[in-house]
Order: structure tokens, then C-alpha cells, then sequence
């Protein structure tokens, strides 16, 4: 067994740090001027130690029993290996997370691999936490000034974000701050014990899933290219983003299955190819209804007529392959067409949620069904000529439904019809089962109408009760 060298021991420590105003011999030695002479220093003393490496330290203290109290709290952290190196802490935050972001990408740091939450924490820092913290070292962070910040960020105190974004933010922060901790560059987290917004409850009616007769009207307002779109995603609970990506290879039309394979990301508003869905969960074939195999049937033939969609085989790294597209855009005309003599005749342009949802909202407000809310925010806009930021309120309307509701819609009808939960979760893409019964089964049920039929069961007008069995009282023994 090789024992570890003991590390040298600083002789004459703490010793007194000359000083112009102090008479001692070893000021007056060291910076002689006139001053009457004193016997006991009179001033700053410096405590010197070794680190764990070997190198020599100081730190000047006021007094001479500061500065034992000092060396006496640095050797036993020596020797309890809890001792951290103030330099460690000394860098920005900035700084740390370029150190600390390629340990949660895995050190992949190209965009378009990352996954939905690496995107949405890579944009909380952006936006939210590095025009606050990004030129803070991270010894100065305190708890107070983020505790405040946190409050700041809060819609109900005009800031930019809803509760459950707020919580979302922070736990970027957070996560950083606690990993500062692990690596010892800080002795503990500034950020623990810090209050965050409570989540209001939405009311159940904000909770259910819209009806398919809803579905239908929003339908007659979109415009004719994105019904099947619209069918689809009802009919097969696809999420938004793989609606986005799907590829008419991955259309089974005799088997009436589609293989989900990948998805359309826009990373800082630019359209990637991403290998994988949002999970391995969300690696999966779902079944087609005959409504969504034939509006796919007839779509395939209408664009064979205006285009010429392909069914070929490419890999994410072949670039977007518009012509493999099954749901694309329209009306669109590459930049420079009609510049270098072209008719400017328009192409298939893949779909981006910002644009389609300026589409939905438009319908669902039209169609009848839409419910609202406008809330004031703040958000911080940079001037162009100055460069300088500055904070604006401005209005922000929340929408229901949500184009992600046709999930919970098609959740809903899979638990009406009594399709077990584990299967349900397979065809959802959801790592848990339990989240599927809880999001959509739960808020979609109708109970108080169940009680009502339940009630008056017999009366004129009474509703119809959907199971044969009465409610029955259920004792406490």
C-alpha cells in the first residue's frame, strides 16, 4: 500500500500583513515611516494552507483569532474531503453552462438531435434565466434575488409565463445550480427552498376534450387542404409534430397501419429531420380507421394529379424530401423563383405550428366552439437602434381547444369503447399508462350527467343512462 505524502505545514501562521499604520516591529521593518512603535500588530493577518494538490493558499482575515478560526474550519475540511476551492465558484453563469449543457445533451450538440424537452430547457435559459443570471458568478447567486425573479416571471405578476412554465424554467435553473454543487464549485444551493407558483386547477369543462360534432364544425372552417389533417390526427391521436414529419412510405394502406419512424422539429424556428419520435414509447404503428384509410386514399390521388409525391425511402440526413411529404402547406413560392424567370408555381412547404395554428385559431373562433382568455404580460423587447432591452406589456389570449386536444378526444373515445389502458398507452406513445387514464379518461368523463339520467330515470325528459346497472349505495362496513 503506497501512502499518500503529507502535504508541507505553513510555518509562522497566521503571520501579520505589513501595514503602514501599524508600529510593530515587523510593519515598521518591512515599511518603515515615522510612527510611534506598538508591541501587538495592528492590523490585517494573513492565514496560509496547502489544497488537496499541493499549492499554497492565503486568506487575510482582521484579526489573529479570525484568522486561527479560519486555518482550524480549512484543515478539518482537508481532512473530511469537503473542502472547495473558491476559484471553482468564481466563473458566471454563462460560463457554467457552457461547461454544464453538453452533460445533459449527452455532448450531442447538434439541434436537431435534441429531444423536445432539451429543446424547451435550451430555450428557457435563453429567454428566461441568461438576461437575469447569465453575468452572475455563481458565489454571488443568493436566494432572495431568485426567489424574486421567480415571482417576477409569473403571469399574475405580469411576467411572461403561466405557473406550470414558471416551474418548468426554474427547474432548468435549478438543475444547473444543484450540479454546481455536485462538482464542488459551490458549498450548497442557492436555489433550494425557493417558492414556486401554485398550478391552479383548470374547471372540468377546460379539462374535457372536444366533442367529435366540435371536431367536425372546426373541420368545415379550415381550409379544404387541412381536412384530412384534421381527420387524421382524430382518428389516429398523432401528435402535431408527426402529423408534421409523416411520410407517405410510412403509410400502410393495406395493412391500414401507420409506422411512426419520425417527426419535424423546429429548433430556434428552422425545420429539422429528427430520427425519433418524442420517445421510445412514441416508436410505434397505429391502426387506421376506414374514415382516415380513405381520406389518405383520396389524398394520394390528388396529389398524384397536381404533383408527384414519393413513397422512396430517405434518411433524416437527406434533408426534408418536401415530395415525401404526406401533410405540407400550400400556396407557398421558393424565394427567387419568379426573380430568375420562373412562373413562381408553388411547392410543398412542411408544415410549421406557428403558421397552423394562426389557421386553427381562426376556425375554432369561427366555427362556434372557441373559448378564450386574455391575460396581460411582460416581455422584455431589445431595440434595434440601442440594442437595449426594455419591458412591454402585451396581451395574450389562451385558446380552447388546442389542436393537441384531438388526443385527448381520440383518449377519450378508445376508453368509451373499452379499450384497455396499456393498449391505449401503446397507441398514445405514452411511457405510463396511469398518465393516459388520468389526462384524458378522468376529465372526459361526464359524471354529473351519469348522476342526473341516474336520478331521473323514469321522469319525462329524463336522460338515458349508458350502463344497465342502477347506482347503488355502497356501506361503510
Amino acid at each position: 500500500m503506497v501512502r499518500k505524502k503529507a502535504l508541507p505545514r505553513a510555518t509562522n501562521n497566521p503571520r501579520p500583513v505589513p501595514s503602514m499604520r501599524c508600529g510593530c516591529p515587523t510593519c515598521l521593518k518591512r515599511k518603515p515611516g515615522a510612527r510611534p512603535p506598538t508591541d501587538e500588530h495592528v492590523g490585517s493577518w494573513e492565514a496560509r494552507y496547502f489544497d488537496p494538490s499541493g499549492k499554497e493558499r492565503s486568506k487575510a482575515k482582521p484579526t489573529y483569532e479570525a484568522a486561527v478560526e479560519f486555518l482550524e474550519q480549512t484543515r478539518t475540511e482537508m481532512r473530511q474531503r469537503t473542502w472547495i476551492d473558491p476559484a471553482r465558484g468564481e466563473i458566471t453563469l454563462a460560463a457554467w453552462w457552457k461547461l454544464w449543457w453538453p452533460t445533459q445533451t449527452k455532448g450531442e450538440m447538434r439541434i436537431e438531435h435534441w429531444t423536445q424537452s432539451q429543446l424547451r430547457d435550451e430555450a428557457m435559459w435563453r429567454i428566461h434565466i441568461a438576461p437575469t443570471f447569465a453575468g452572475v458568478r455563481l458565489y454571488e447567486m443568493e436566494w432572495r434575488e431568485t426567489q424574486l425573479w421567480v415571482n417576477a416571471l409569473h403571469d399574475e405578476n405580469g411576467g411572461p409565463l403561466a405557473a406550470s412554465s414558471v416551474t418548468k424554467c426554474f427547474q432548468v435553473l435549478d438543475k444547473m445550480l444543484e450540479d454546481a454543487r455536485r462538482d464542488r464549485r459551490i458549498p450548497f444551493n442557492p436555489a433550494e427552498g425557493v417558492r414556486l407558483p401554485t398550478i391552479k386547477k383548470k374547471h372540468p369543462e377546460d379539462r374535457r376534450p372536444p366533442t367529435y360534432a366540435q371536431l367536425w364544425m372546426i373541420r368545415q372552417k379550415l381550409p379544404d387542404y387541412f381536412h384530412a389533417l384534421l381527420i387524421v390526427a382524430q382518428e389516429t391521436g398523432l401528435r402535431f409534430q408527426e402529423l408534421a414529419g409523416l411520410r407517405w412510405h410510412c403509410v400502410d394502406f393495406e395493412g391500414r397501419r401507420i409506422h411512426v419512424r419520425e417527426v419535424l422539429v423546429e429548433p430556434r424556428g428552422k425545420i429539422k429531420r429528427k430520427a425519433y419520435p418524442k420517445s421510445d414509447a412514441g416508436l410505434r404503428t397505429v391502426p387506421l380507421t376506414g374514415l382516415a384509410a380513405r381520406v389518405l386514399r383520396d389524398l394520394w390521388a390528388e396529389e398524384s394529379e397536381d404533383g408527384n409525391p414519393s413513397r422512396k425511402v430517405s434518411d433524416p440526413k437527406d434533408g426534408l424530401r418536401e415530395d415525401e411529404l404526406v401533410f405540407h402547406g400550400r400556396n407557398k413560392v421558393r424565394r427567387g423563383s419568379k426573380a430568375n424567370g420562373g412562373e413562381g408555381e408553388p411547392y410543398r412547404a412542411p408544415l410549421r405550428r406557428s403558421a397552423f395554428w394562426r389557421v386553427w385559431t381562426k376556425a375554432i373562433d369561427d366555427a362556434k366552439v372557441a373559448r378564450k382568455t386574455v391575460r396581460t404580460v411582460t416581455v422584455q423587447k431589445v431595440d434595434e437602434l440601442t440594442g437595449r432591452a426594455r419591458a412591454e406589456k402585451v396581451e395574450r389570449v389562451d385558446w380552447w381547444p388546442d389542436f393537441h386536444d384531438t388526443r385527448h378526444a381520440f383518449a377519450s373515445r378508445l376508453h368509451d369503447r373499452g379499450v384497455p389502458e396499456v393498449i391505449t398507452q401503446e397507441i398514445l406513445g405514452h411511457e405510463r399508462a396511469g398518465e393516459v387514464t388520468w389526462i384524458y379518461t378522468h376529465a372526459a368523463a361526464d359524471y354529473a350527467g351519469q348522476v342526473l339520467a341516474a336520478l331521473e330515470e323514469g321522469k319525462p325528459g329524463a336522460l338515458k343512462r349508458k350502463s344497465g346497472r342502477r347506482l347503488r349505495s355502497v356501506s361503510a362496513a
